[in-house]
């Protein structure tokens, strides 16, 4: 049998090379001398549901004092089917409140994001993320990311049926 061989992009290369996903995260979290991660960083946090962001108004100011952009992440929960328990909102409004510029935000996928998490906070918000029984595993990146739902049931047999399939 003949295998084909076709060179890694550049991005799955980083990925067989990131021991699972792991790269230098933990190492560019614990770097207090910038707001960011390093770039290799930036694109696996993506596969752990997070977007490393930088404030386009402030750009060119910072640029011109010098510094670097103002980084900040956006964070997406994987939310199946887009429930939510009571419980589980109040807690991720208490951590938007407290860690993302009191935003949180519904998205077309049925899910969450908060935005403007500073790099300082991203693991105690992503702790609260886990501590409410909800994640981020696999909300970005080139993964299916939802699977979503007409939120009525009642409209017809199909609806229901799809709609007990997406509780699954």
């Amino acid at each position: 049998m003949t295998s084909i061989t076709t060179p890694l992009s550049e991005d799955e290369a980083l990925k067989e090379r990131s021991r699972f996903l792991r790269g230098s995260i933990v190492e560019s979290l614990a770097d207090a001398a910038t707001g960011a991660v390093s770039a290799d960083d930036a694109k696996l946090l993506k596969f752990h549901g997070t977007y490393q962001q930088d404030d386009r108004d402030l750009r060119n100011e910072r640029h011109r004092q010098k510094l670097e952009p103002l980084h900040s992440f956006l964070i997406r929960l994987r939310m199946t089917g887009g429930i939510c328990s009571p419980e589980q909102w109040l807690q991720l409004d208490k951590l938007a409140r407290k860690y993302a510029n009191a935003s949180l935000r519904i998205t077309t996928r049925q899910t969450f994001q908060f935005h403007g998490v500073f790099k300082r906070n991203l693991k105690a918000t992503i702790a609260g993320i886990n501590h409410a029984l909800l994640n981020t595993i696999g909300a970005c990146g080139d993964i299916n990311r939802n699977v979503v739902c007409h939120n009525n049931p009642y409209l017809s047999p199909v609806h229901e049926e799809v709609y007990e399939w997406s509780k699954r």
